[in-house]
């Protein structure tokens, strides 16, 4: 029996062993395609080639296959995945398909991470490119805000989704624009990249209105983007 015994135990370690090893195996090749993916991105964004681009999607989506609970893989799966949208295939009265393939990746990510404010402002940007200012898209800026409610992006990720659907912006929506306005506007220069963020969705003349008055945006009103593009 003793010896029945041992042989049951070595067996098992046995098994234990190649599962350890067959998952760090794993690791090491889901890890490699990451890392294929995130260096074709290493270069200026207009220079990256539809190819490359298909190559690091396919890179990537052998990453998330050989690691599933990786948040970071389905944030960057996201992330080329937008990357991928041209003037050509996107239509705002049919929203393109990627935006679920998107929307599905950043779930993925959250639901592995959900402390990551960015990622829920992504998703409430993608979201609302399909839907408008919804509520779903209110919940999602609120766990944005709930995971980091002095972070510059989740301040500009709201102004963004504001200034796109300014025409049809409910009264929730607009308040807290003005509350996500002031909070940015404390971040100095940083603040400066919700005029880009204006200027690309032809809404200058909306954000340059809303910093006309109030001592909170006496800063914002002495730069030099507020003196380019508003005056």
């Amino acid at each position: 029996m003793s010896d029945l015994k041992k042989l049951t135990q070595i067996t098992l370690l046995v098994i234990v062993t190649l599962l350890i090893t067959f998952e760090s195996i794993q690791s090491m090749r889901a890890n490699a395609w990451y890392f294929n993916a995130l260096n074709t991105l290493k270069q200026p964004r207009d220079l990256i080639t539809p190819q490359e681009l298909n190559l690091a999607n396919d890179a990537i989506t052998l990453a998330t296959q050989l690691e599933p609970l990786q948040a970071h893989y389905w944030q960057l799966s996201a992330y080329i995945k937008m990357l991928s949208l041209t003037d050509k295939n996107v239509n705002i009265g049919n929203p393109p398909k990627i935006y679920d393939q998107v929307e599905l990746a950043l779930l993925n990510s959250l639901k592995y991470r959900t402390s990551w404010a960015e990622t829920w402002m992504e998703l409430a940007k993608v979201t609302s490119y399909k839907e408008g200012p919804s509520d779903r898209v209110f919940g999602y800026i609120q766990q944005a805000k709930k995971a980091g409610p002095y972070k510059i992006d989740v301040h500009l990720g709201v102004i963004e989704i504001a200034l796109a659907n300014w025409q049809q912006l409910p009264p929730k929506y607009k308040a807290l624009y003005v509350n996500e306005l002031m909070l940015a506007a404390k971040h100095g220069y940083k603040f400066s990249s919700a005029f880009d963020i204006a200027k690309q969705r032809d809404a200058l003349p909306i954000l340059c209105l809303s910093l006309q008055f109030g001592a909170q945006f006496e800063s914002a009103r002495n730069s030099w983007m507020f003196k380019k593009h508003c005056k």
